[in-house]
């Protein structure tokens, strides 16, 4: 008797259901911003939400919770009776341990399933990071293993997706109803599938995307006509893929000597349609690449000979440093063509200045070509004029780290003046601090954290020097990489009955740049899978 072929089960994963909450009982520990973003995720699946934590301190977004009526507070401090009748999933968002453990063990006791944070072995299952746009839902889960990583999983997975997918997949939702309402026979079960299955299969993401009253109506009236897979039409299948890949450049110069050579490129702030022509060339034509670690991932695939990206980390910057400086010397003995990738430009803030006197005491003068700097580019891009008439007549770029990650010489406060900050937001805390207390900063300045920008995940998180640190910290922390704004021309353009004071967004301004998105650029106040 032979033996069937079926799949082996692995082991270790996680059981990936989506759970109905419109009829059950939510109950979050905790008075954080962790606590707050399982309350919001509870309450998008529709569930009612009992929470407990003390009100000293307690994050604004659950007190405006409480107070409108969104969630039913039960105390300040947790009783088992609450897990009797208030409870059929529970949130503990408290990292003590001894505070957590009985109350998951009393959960279990009851068999209420409960996730407790930063406590894995705690757990009854993981939070996701989660992707929705109206029905359509994608989640990622390490199960526990890397939080961070999922969000940037589930953000490179949402970028590839078509604009309005969930208006497509709403539609063919519709569309279904309106197939079986048709057609409701049993015997007409297989038939539907079949036909819906045909429109899933064939029909682009784009197309479907673009799903029109009118397609529908013609659809339906084409399920009666045949089997669905002739009225999709052959040119719906051929849906374009996009642009093929340029041919790879093979053909080489060969000289009995030659010399190598070495090019500091600027790779501008990120989006490769913002690298200069001579950077492409430059790119093309290199037989080595050393790239920075901040480097985008969609700049760093127009690399198609040797890579290398820095090994840099803090405290170990310049271990590094004298590690790239060492194999492009070794490749420039060999006659290579070299180039050095820098973020942004090589001369600001990127050591261009010290690797061309480093070459030139080995005989090397290096070409540089200029980058669009971030300084400028990310303020643009988010919607903030560093010089506008009668609010900023000038603007500075400075450093918030110094030497061997050492405190940089701050400036002093000047009403007329936009200032921005490199390297600055793995120190945010301690850099508002010294601006407000000993640079006379204005506490309520305006400011804003631009992250990745001319990336498809571009963020701007903003808020004023006091309050920025909490602001940030509810959003999930910083997405390196990242720099700070401070002054009055921050709310130039921004709309305040739209994004108000403090808040998080793609840009302040509507565009059309393929980059950033549609023009509804307000994104949720904090991150809800920021902890899993």
């Amino acid at each position: 008797m032979s033996v069937p072929r079926v799949p082996q089960p692995q082991g270790g994963a996680s059981l990936m259901i989506a759970l109905q909450c419109n009829t059950k009982k939510v109950l979050v520990i905790g008075n954080n911003p962790i606590a707050a973003s399982r309350v919001f995720s509870s309450l998008e699946a529709d569930a009612t939400v009992f929470l407990v934590g003390s009100k000293e301190n307690m994050c604004s977004e659950l007190v405006y919770r409480i107070e409108h009526e969104q969630v039913q507070w039960l105390g300040p401090s947790f009783e088992p009776g609450y897990l009797n009748d208030k409870a059929d999933l529970v949130f503990v968002c408290i990292s003590d341990r001894d505070f957590a453990t009985p109350i998951a063990q009393a959960c279990r006791d009851r068999r209420i399933p409960v996730n407790v944070t930063d406590a894995n072995d705690l757990c009854d299952f993981f939070m996701t990071s989660t992707y929705r746009d109206q029905s359509l839902q994608i989640a990622v889960s390490t199960n526990g293993q890397a939080s961070k990583l999922s969000n940037r999983v589930r953000r490179h997975v949402a970028s590839t997706l078509p604009a309005n997918l969930g208006d497509a997949v709403r539609r063919v939702g519709l569309l279904r109803q309106q197939v079986r309402s048709s057609d409701p026979s049993k015997a007409a079960s297989g038939r539907r599938m079949k036909w819906l299955a045909q429109i899933c299969e064939y029909w682009s993401m784009d197309r479907l995307a673009q799903l029109s009253d009118k397609d529908m109506e013609d659809l339906l009236e084409a399920y009666h006509h045949d089997e669905g897979y002739e009225s999709v039409g052959k040119t719906e299948r051929l849906a374009t893929l996009g642009a093929p890949p340029r041919p790879q450049q093979l053909q080489q110069q060969l000289k009995e000597e030659r010399k190598g050579s070495i090019t500091l490129v600027g790779a501008g702030p990120g989006d490769p349609d913002l690298l200069t022509m001579a950077a492409h060339k430059a790119i093309d034509e290199a037989d080595l690449v050393l790239a920075d670690k901040i480097v985008p991932a969609e700049v760093i695939a127009l690399v198609q000979c040797e890579l290398k990206i820095a090994r840099k980390f803090p405290g170990n910057a310049d271990a590094a440093q004298e590690e790239f400086n060492e194999m492009a010397l070794r490749a420039l003995k060999q006659g290579k063509n070299v180039v050095r990738l820098k973020q942004g430009d090589p001369y600001l803030f990127g050591r261009g200045g010290e690797e061309v006197l480093h070459f030139r005491k080995f005989g090397y003068t290096p070409r540089v070509i200029p980058g669009i700097s971030s300084s400028v580019a990310a303020p643009l891009l988010a919607g903030i004029p560093l010089t506008h008439r009668t609010v900023a007549s000038q603007f500075l770029v400075t450093t918030g780290t110094g030497a061997k990650n050492s405190l940089a010489p701050l400036p002093t406060f000047d009403a007329h003046r936009t200032d921005v900050f490199l390297m600055a937001i793995h120190r945010l805390s301690a850099l508002t601090q010294d601006l407000i207390e000993k640079q006379k900063y204005p506490a309520n300045l305006p400011c804003a954290i631009i992250e990745r920008a001319s990336c498809k995940d571009q963020r701007i998180v903003w808020g004023t020097l006091e309050n920025i640190v909490q602001i940030l910290d509810s959003v999930g922390g910083s997405r390196p990489p990242g720099l700070l704004v401070v002054g009055h021309a921050i709310n130039v353009l921004k709309e305040e009955e739209k994004f108000g004071t403090q808040g998080v967004a793609n840009t302040f301004v509507a565009t059309s740049n393929s980059c950033l998105g549609g023009s509804d650029n307000v994104l949720q106040f904090h991150d809800p899978e920021s902890v899993c």
